[in-house]
């Protein structure tokens, strides 16, 4: 068993459930270790043989951003490559519940740490039409004023018909992500 493995096992009170796991190790070894390499993580999604996501449906959710997405095969989870201005990888997937995080907590915490100068940004709650936004995570500004994050996504319907018809689920997206500098700064 690898030692990121048995650190994601151990950290958690309450186990997260295989999927988190899998999931999470996928962030560290794409989003983490190979981002902001694009041709890098490319490359991986072909050697995991994941499908190319068309550009249809890239654009219901990230509209007019530039981005590229493909499905894991794990049961709808997808891995997304923003392009700047705003360069994010991310991986994002449904679930019943929030569930356990200490497994992201455990390597965002690892990787701050080998890193430096990562602080906490005040968490973001939000509603986008009939879906509520909450984020949280950290963020450093490198010399040139560019900020890299390590943010937790959580997204649930908050219509109230919408969810007593049974869409009670998340959507919890894991992002690292490298800002432009802030123009009013």
């Amino acid at each position: 068993m690898s030692i990121l493995l048995t650190l994601l096992m151990t950290t958690a009170a309450t186990p997260p459930d295989e999927r988190v796991l899998r999931l999470t190790k996928l962030y560290h070894d794409i989003c983490l270790k190979r981002f902001p390499d694009d041709k890098s993580v490319e490359a991986m999604m072909v050697a995991r043989g994941a499908r190319e996501l068309s550009q249809s449906d890239v654009k219901v959710t990230m509209r007019d951003d530039p981005a590229r997405a493909w499905d894991l095969n794990d049961g709808g989870a997808t891995l997304w490559i923003e392009y700047p201005p705003f360069h994010a990888c991310s991986v994002r997937w449904s679930a019943a519940d929030v569930g356990n995080m200490d497994a992201y907590r455990a390597i965002a915490n690892t990787y701050e740490a080998a890193i430096g100068g990562f602080s906490p940004i005040d968490p973001m709650e939000a509603d986008q039409n009939d879906i509520h936004i909450r984020a949280v995570g950290e963020a450093r500004t490198l010399p040139d004023k560019t900020q890299e994050s390590l943010f937790f996504f959580e997204q649930s319907v908050s219509d109230p018909k919408r969810r007593a018809a049974g869409e009670t689920g998340f959507t919890l997206r894991f992002v690292h992500q490298y800002a432009p500098p802030d123009p009013t700064d």
